[in-house]
């Protein structure tokens, strides 16, 4: 008989909360033990890590997989947080393979996001964010009403950039967000219901495909498709299709997210203006950490966690929340082990260049709201997001 401590409450629940307010669950489960049983959303029992040095043992560990197979029968995929990719495809992607398939992929991935190559883009990122910046600012002044930061910036910032740097030919946000829209559709088996996003989006990622397997483009796919013939010895348009989906779904969501409440923070004075933005940046991702607690694992055979016995396929969490609020100087918000999140890169040099435009470009920019007015809420059962962020972009 199982002897870890269990948990009644949902560890999802999240009622809308102040900017620096977190749900009190957190605190439970700390209280409760380093490894504490709760309910899954989805139905069934699951277990969560409370502790800083458990988890990056946990994350460690080879035996907890992110296998979608050994989920629990009545999950649901992406609605209930677990990635369930095409089974055939399944290979090529990052968040859902383990061992040395999950090592080949990272070879394939990592030139794609070695740091100096992004850093040569930031002249490019920058005049992504200015325009954004600019194109709501006109809108304000011409309505006499704030800008509406967090539909109109901090989400289309990340995924314009995502999309620029795998060359697939977005260039505006509301094409974007549809792009999204229908992205999430096809996840979710209902892309009848965005027909004409969908084949907008499968044009816009086929050109990106062609392009890099064609030699016409230096994008990222172009050096993903290179790798991943290097590795596998060859790749076809699908499964390079797939492997730039989830680039695009994994490096926007969570980034814009954080963008939301590091606009917030910084647009209330809180960064002071010779403050370094790197050391500011860190300690807003300990703070708002965009995803309360990591992706599913699974325990790939009955075995003993902090002297908890887990049967085979038990659903295992991280509380990233809960933990980076406890651990000083450290976090976990970008995961750890195998899996830890290779777009880290790209997410600071993001929140980098965000602060920079806005020194630069809008040195009077101030909420239009007061900062304790601000709430945030989940969307589904993750990731975190500010209801609004309305702000007078002023020069």
């Amino acid at each position: 008989m199982s002897a870890e401590p269990v948990l009644r409450v949902d560890p999802f629940a999240c009622p809308v909360q102040p900017m620096r307010g977190k749900p009190h669950v957190h605190d439970e489960l700390r209280a409760a033990g380093r490894l504490v049983r709760a309910q899954a959303p989805a139905g069934g029992p699951a277990w969560v890590v409370t502790d800083y040095a458990l988890a990056k043992e946990v994350l460690a560990d080879p035996r907890m997989v992110k296998d979608p197979t050994l989920a629990p029968e009545g999950w649901h995929g992406v609605e209930d947080g677990l990635d369930c990719p095409v089974p055939e495809l399944r290979p090529f992607t990052l968040i859902a393979v383990d061992g040395e398939d999950h090592r080949r992929l990272r070879r394939v991935h990592a030139p794609a996001f070695n740091p100096r190559r992004l850093a040569a883009e930031d002249a490019r990122l920058a005049a992504i964010a200015r325009n954004l910046f600019r194109d709501l600012a006109d809108a304000s002044a011409a309505s006499g009403e704030p800008a509406e930061l967090i539909d109109g910036f901090a989400y289309n910032f990340p995924l314009l950039v995502i999309c620029g740097l795998l060359g697939v030919p977005v260039t505006d946000p509301v094409t974007a967000r549809k792009a999204v829209s229908a992205m999430k559709a096809m996840a979710l088996g209902t892309a009848g219901e965005a027909e004409d996003d969908t084949s907008s989006l499968e044009e816009l990622l086929g050109r990106a495909v062609r392009a890099a397997m064609d030699g016409r483009s230096d994008s990222m796919t172009r050096v993903l498709y290179e790798r991943a013939r290097a590795e596998f010895g060859d790749v076809s348009a699908d499964e390079l299709t797939y492997m730039i989906m989830g680039l695009i779904f994994a490096g926007h969501d969570t980034t814009g997210s954080f963008l939301g409440f590091l606009l917030a923070e910084t647009l209330a004075g809180h960064l002071a203006p010779d403050a370094d933005p790197a050391e500011f940046v860190e300690r807003m991702l300990r703070e708002h950490p965009p995803v309360p607690y990591t992706l599913w694992r699974f325990a790939s055979r009955d075995l003993v966690i902090d002297g908890v016995p887990l049967p085979r396929g038990a659903p295992v969490l991280v509380d990233i929340e809960g933990i980076n609020a406890r651990s000083g100087d450290k976090r976990l918000t970008f995961g750890d082990g195998a899996h830890y999140c290779i777009g880290e890169q790209l997410a600071q040099l993001e929140s980098k260049i965000m602060i920079s435009v806005l020194r630069e470009e809008y040195p009077e920019a101030r909420l239009a709201v007061p900062f304790e007015k601000l709430r945030w809420g989940r969307t589904g059962s993750q990731t975190a997001r500010l209801t609004e962020l309305p702000v007078w972009l002023r020069p």
